[in-house]
């Protein structure tokens, strides 16, 4: 929607009622307020029928969040160290060992 202001809106006012005068300007007025009313009740419509459609979706999808969610906290930490007495370290000592040679 365009950022009108209160300036704007007055000028608008003013030229509406130059143009269309006294008589015509509650009319118009009316019209307006009953197409933003109008609109306005479509577009609620339309927001209503959209969460109604993907009720469904959100749904399934808390399932598998929340199911994911389950898993990865009951899952092992692969981050640990090993604990076997040969590790990582070892092999990196081997190797720093035979760069120098």
């Amino acid at each position: 929607m365009p950022d009108i202001g209160l300036l704007e809106l007055i000028l608008i006012g003013i030229v509406a009622f130059l143009v269309l005068g006294p008589e015509r300007m509650p009319e118009l007025v009316s019209q307006v307020g009953d197409t933003i009313r109008h609109a306005r009740r479509w577009m609620g419509e339309i927001r209503h029928q959209f969460h109604q459609e993907t009720e469904g979706l959100r749904s399934e999808v808390s399932e598998v969040r929340d199911a994911l969610s389950e898993g990865i906290s009951t899952m092992p930490d692969e981050r640990s160290p090993k604990k076997s007495g040969q590790g990582d370290a070892a092999d990196t000592t081997d190797d720093q060992t035979a760069d120098r040679k």
